[in-house]
């Protein structure tokens, strides 16, 4: 990482972005802050052809503290044509969501 870290998230900033693997949906983790030093972490999904979202909830909400959210974020993976993971930095799957219907499977 280059650069000081940031120590807090002071406007609503997009995280991690990824297409599926036939490019028809985009996925993406926003940081989005809240008051009282709160942090949500947004996922979601649209499709790039009608840019109609299909899928728009908040994952994780979290203290606007540097420790909290580098634990909070995770990763984005796509598993298959038409699903996306998230997983925190610990390893532990959050979510896993069908983008054509936005069919959610919490673990």
């Amino acid at each position: 990482m280059k650069g000081r870290p940031e120590l807090k998230i002071e406007a609503e900033k997009i995280y991690k972005t990824k297409k599926n693997p036939n490019g028809m949906f985009v996925a993406r983790i926003i940081q989005i802050p809240k008051e009282e030093e709160k942090l949500d972490f947004v996922l979601v999904i649209q499709n790039r052809k009608n840019k109609q979202i299909t899928y728009k909830e908040v994952l994780v909400t979290t203290d606007n503290d540097y420790y909290s959210f580098r634990l909070a974020r995770g990763n984005l993976e796509w598993v298959s044509l038409n699903a996306v993971a998230v997983w925190d930095s610990l390893g532990h799957k959050l979510v896993e969501v069908a983008a054509l219907t936005g069919r959610r499977w919490q673990y």
